[in-house]
């Protein structure tokens, strides 16, 4: 069966076209894709998406010569042929580029995207998480769309890693896209803390760091890695960063998924993250890591000066997970397995996602109610 996929760069869409469904071939695929060069091409993503929310539109596309009888579109970009079709999407933002004031605020862009949505061509609205799809019922009334919603959970193939051996020092690894706004001045202040108590612990920090922090947070425990200006392949940066950990500290204010816990559950790492909106559907809590709770999400709010301020009482509940993972190196390495399983066996896994998956494209293309 031969579908028409409009993916994205991003990792999750590697792992699609490389680990499709049993019979199912994917066609139009980029080699940016298959490649997963998110980063080197997100300048040119975002100008485009900036057209569309200078004109309240949202992201549409239409696809000529498409002789497939389904098209798989990504990242919230309407399909505007008269065919079948479907999407998986991160967050209702994505419908503007990720711009949800402009959702909040555009009538003329939700009732673009309603009216596109309850077609008969639409068939499916697959969100990365529960957390989504609940957005997306608070921004639209979504009753006529309701049995084409459903959850698709990214999934990822297993890396054979060179896991280090554990040695005196416990590595803490934080990779952050966003400095601030994913918790990037906590980790540090954090950090600061903690190695006032231990003594064999080093954070490293992936990272655009401004220099300000990095001169006022200058330990020798602390290991400074650019983010922005060393794009490295998956593979390399799982083996040379997460391999290398025995900590993963993501406290979060800005995620509408959390892209980088799945690469820390590959790597078996117990995580200490916020409970930021979908957060709690990856790190289960006493499971595979820890939660804590964040004094504010900015998958609902607008971005503002809150992630600079420290928020003693959230550094505190991050500094009681973090002494309890770094005292009991036992309970490291059972969270840390217990995440692995999640990618390996479990909603995370190439296995699960393509039992669903396949079902959705017979489902379009049958027009029959499959359950799930």
């Amino acid at each position: 069966m031969k579908i028409k996929f409009l993916g994205g760069n991003h990792a999750i869409y590697q792992e699609m076209v490389k680990y499709p469904p049993k019979g199912i071939t994917y066609t139009g695929v980029s080699k940016k894709t298959v490649d997963g060069k998110y980063y080197q091409t997100k300048k040119l993503n975002s100008r485009i998406s900036k057209i569309f929310q200078f004109l309240h539109l949202p992201r549409m596309f239409y696809i000529f010569n498409c002789k497939e009888p389904l098209i798989h579109s990504s990242r919230g970009i309407i399909i505007l042929n008269k065919k079948p079709w479907v999407m998986d999407i991160e967050h209702p933002s994505s419908f503007s580029g990720m711009n949800l004031r402009l959702i909040e605020r555009s009538k003329l862009m939700r009732m673009i995207i309603k009216k596109k949505l309850e077609s008969n061509y639409c068939n499916r609205v697959m969100f990365h998480c529960e957390a989504s799809l609940k957005r997306m019922e608070q921004l639209f009334d979504c009753k006529n769309i309701k049995n084409k919603m459903e959850v698709l959970y990214p999934a990822t193939h297993l890396f054979e890693l060179r896991k280090k051996k554990m040695g005196q020092k416990i590595i803490i690894l934080s990779v952050l896209a966003l400095f601030k706004e994913k918790g990037g001045v906590q980790v540090l202040e954090a950090f600061t803390r903690l190695e006032k108590e231990f003594k064999n612990i080093e954070l490293w920090i992936k990272a655009d760091v401004p220099e300000e922090y990095k001169k006022k947070y200058n330990s020798p425990n602390i290991k400074y890695f650019p983010y922005s200006t060393e794009i490295l392949s998956r593979e390399n940066l799982l083996n040379k960063y997460y391999s290398q950990a025995d900590i993963f500290l993501y406290p979060t204010f800005a995620d509408t998924f959390g892209y980088s816990l799945i690469d820390a559950m590959l790597a078996k790492l117990p995580i200490v993250a916020s409970d930021n909106f979908a957060i709690p559907e990856i790190v289960l809590n006493n499971k595979n890591g820890f939660l804590v709770h964040a004094p504010f999400s900015y998958a609902n709010e607008r971005y503002d000066n809150r992630c600079i301020n420290l928020h003693e009482d959230y550094i505190d509940a991050m500094l009681a997970k973090m002494r309890i993972l770094i005292r009991n190196p036992n309970l490291r390495l059972r969270m840390g397995e217990q995440g692995f399983n999640f990618v390996k066996n479990g909603k995370f896994s190439i296995k699960a996602r393509n039992s669903k998956l396949k079902k959705i494209y017979l489902q379009a293309l049958n027009n029959k109610k499959i359950k799930s």
